[in-house]
């Protein structure tokens, strides 16, 4: 009897595994791409980063030659440092007044001081704002200790406090600049038709009383007029709206 020739088995072709693992792995690196752009976490974004370039390049956590170049994890104390020293000397810029450096700044800063303890022995430390800046020193006086409501007149004891002022600016020689500004309530009286009229007349008086105490002479000062325009905050209630109508005086740093 003749024996039946063996049948030889057909194996089936794997050759399509490969490309098939090839795209699972760039269907992953999707994912995690995608997932990484969902997230705002910065140090999970550089650590997915950095795990997309590993899967990509095929080789280990250290190697920065793949597409993405790799890059070192940052541990959550480095992360959470690095941060938190950003956040610190962000605020201290903002929080931190100038500090006198020159004599002219010094002389300034007296000024100012002078001027703050002066209206605080008054009762008068909420009302005034005294700032050393980088082109001058600001003096910020709210218009509710000079003026009654719409009027641009000081009397009686108010004039004690600008005169205050003035003899603490006698000291220095600088130019001036003296703006008035008021919150966003309409002024429509027959004196004073717009903002701009009421808050140029309050820089006015207050000029004219700092030149009356001595305090100022009158070829290094200008007055402005800002009205509702130039708010310190804003002016959605009552507490907002009294600090923004003010006057202010700009003492000008000295070109160098």
């Amino acid at each position: 009897m003749k024996k039946r020739p063996k049948k030889h088995e057909e194996h089936v072709d794997e050759g399509w595994l490969l490309p098939y693992s090839d795209m699972l792995t760039l269907l992953l690196a999707l994912f995690i791409v995608m997932f990484a752009m969902a997230k705002t976490d910065d140090g999970r974004l550089d650590e997915l980063s950095n795990e997309f370039s590993v899967i990509l390049s095929g080789k280990s956590n250290g190697s920065d030659n793949g597409i993405l170049p790799g890059q070192r994890k940052k541990t959550p104390a480095e992360d959470k440092n690095g941060k938190t020293e950003k956040k610190s000397e962000s605020k201290k810029i903002i929080d931190t007044p100038k500090k006198a450096e020159t004599d002219e700044e010094k002389k300034m800063q007296a000024a100012g001081d002078s001027i703050k303890d002066e209206l605080s022995k008054s009762g008068h430390a909420e009302d005034i704002d005294v700032d050393l800046e980088q082109d001058g020193l600001r003096i910020a006086i709210k218009s509710g200790l000079l003026f009654t409501p719409g009027s641009a007149d000081i009397t009686g004891d108010v004039e004690d406090v600008v005169q205050k002022v003035a003899e603490s600016l006698k000291g220095l020689d600088n130019d001036l600049i003296i703006a008035g500004y008021t919150d966003n309530v309409p002024s429509n009286t027959p004196e004073f038709p717009s903002n701009w009229e009421l808050s140029s007349a309050r820089a006015m008086t207050v000029m004219k009383l700092l030149v009356k105490h001595n305090g100022i002479t009158e070829d290094r000062v200008s007055v402005q007029a800002y009205g509702e325009f130039k708010p310190k905050v804003p002016n959605n209630n009552d507490e907002n709206r009294a600090k923004n109508r003010r006057v202010e005086i700009f003492i000008i740093k000295k070109d160098k």
